[in-house]
């Protein structure tokens, strides 16, 4: 199961760091909270500059696939007690920095490793999308998610880690068993907020689980749990915000 959390480590308001032949620079503006970010060559001239709103939390080079091609990771973090992360994949050509695509991560962090130990890595990290939505943080469930880099791209590749996503659903079931063994109140009515309640317990538990699901392409399983567990009287809001909302279909 991915753990949720920041996987960047602690951000740093300046970076000062070389990467092959070029210097790469930050520094954190505290008067209009924005980050100066720039690049240097061998020769110390100014090859890229930008200004981020985010700070730049690390830059790292990346060897993804087996053919030797390093690729920059520029992270950057809004700061703030949960949110929020993004990445950005570049490359230099030429003496020029092109981005070649980002990814935002919001709660979750992301780590790169080769899960099926074939020589390509990936990078893992929890889905985040559930996170404030039926509950508090503390309790959000962040199923899988695991993305490619190919051909200049990030690829959503959850669903070809079967096993991760079974076992990871195994976890989050011990959560429901727990919860049920605990006893569970439903709201009197099916218009009652349930958000911080034993139902938003509930509901976040089986969101994730049916997100497994839908990576797995066996979505319906993950609802006829929902079925089986939820039995209060805003299911069938709770199924719908499910697949409308999260397209979980």
């Amino acid at each position: 199961m991915f753990v949720c959390g920041s996987l960047f480590g602690q951000y740093r308001d300046n970076i000062d760091k070389k990467l092959g032949d070029y210097t790469f620079k930050s520094f954190f503006d505290t008067t209009n909270f924005e980050t100066k970010f720039k690049i240097l060559d061998a020769k110390g001239k100014k090859i890229y500059e930008a200004v981020y709103l985010d700070f730049v939390s690390d830059v790292t080079e990346q060897q993804i696939d087996k053919n030797g091609n390093k690729f920059i990771f520029l992270d950057l973090y809004s700061g703030g007690a949960h949110c929020c992360s993004a990445l950005l994949i570049c490359e230099i050509r030429n003496n020029k920095f092109v981005i070649l695509d980002s990814a935002f991560y919001g709660n979750s962090g992301y780590v790169v490793e080769d899960m099926d130990k074939d020589g390509i890595k990936e990078i893992i990290s929890g889905n985040d999308m559930f996170a404030y939505a039926f509950t508090n943080y503390a309790e959000t469930r962040f199923p899988l998610r695991v993305q490619e880099f190919k051909n200049g791209k990030l690829n959503e590749i959850t669903g070809r880690f079967k096993a991760d996503l079974i076992a990871e659903v195994g976890y989050f079931e011990s959560d429901l068993d727990e919860l049920v063994k605990q006893g569970f109140e439903c709201p009197e009515t099916d218009d009652e907020d349930t958000f911080n309640t034993d139902a938003g317990s509930m509901k976040i538990i089986l969101a994730a689980i049916v997100a497994d699901y839908h990576s797995l392409g066996q979505v319906q399983r993950g609802y006829e749990l929902v079925d089986k567990y939820y039995r209060c009287l805003d299911k069938e809001k709770f199924v719908k915000t499910l697949k409308e909302d999260f397209n979980l279909k």
